[in-house]
């Protein structure tokens, strides 16, 4: 009797043990969700011209806190957003079919909400060849973002070496940064 309670406790330590640790995945799934903004800058025969340049983006207007309400959360449930990606695109639909990151050597992106000092987000200075889109390493590794996202206004400035001059057209680029957003559930 006392070698099948044993067993019986050991079995059910084992189940509860695997209870537990997928769970943690599942539950961070309910409390983490993505989400992402995306400016837009244009290089054209002016600024890809010199050595060195910088473009700025639009001022971009964004609802984050309906975002989170969207994900079942609230403003007050949030713990913490972290920058995990940036996304640098040649925007298909408003530059040449040809349009590709060949142009540039190097580059450096900066994020300014409203109100606040601009921040360096990401750089490269290893620009995949002939690519439409690629990622950039993010710089402030585990930096909480969230006072950022929620001033609800970017504008974002990238600094970069042109490697030749855009001659007869512009190319649009797409800057999109990834968020995960942390918050908080059932009162943990």
């Amino acid at each position: 009797m006392k070698i099948f309670k044993t067993i019986v406790n050991a079995v059910l330590l084992f189940c509860l043990t695997l209870i537990v640790s997928s769970g943690c995945s599942d539950f961070d799934r309910l409390t983490q969700f993505r989400t992402t903004y995306s400016n837009r800058v244009v290089l054209d025969t002016i600024n890809t011209k010199g050595t060195s340049s910088e473009v700025k983006s639009d001022t971009l207007i964004v609802d984050f806190i309906s975002t989170v309400k969207d994900h079942s959360a609230t403003e007050n449930s949030i713990e913490s957003v972290k920058l995990i990606t940036i996304g640098m695109e040649i925007d298909k639909n408003k530059s040449p079919d040809y349009a590709n990151f060949n142009i540039i050597k190097d580059l450096e992106v900066y994020l300014t909400g409203k109100g606040m000092d601009e921040i360096l987000i990401g750089s490269t200075d290893s620009i995949p060849t002939n690519v439409k889109y690629f990622e950039i390493k993010v710089i402030p590794v585990d930096e909480d973002f969230e006072d950022l996202v929620k001033s609800d206004q970017f504008t974002c400035r990238m600094k970069f070496t042109p490697r030749e001059q855009i001659k007869d057209s512009s190319y649009v680029i797409k800057i999109t940064p990834t968020y995960l957003v942390d918050t908080r559930r059932f009162g943990v």
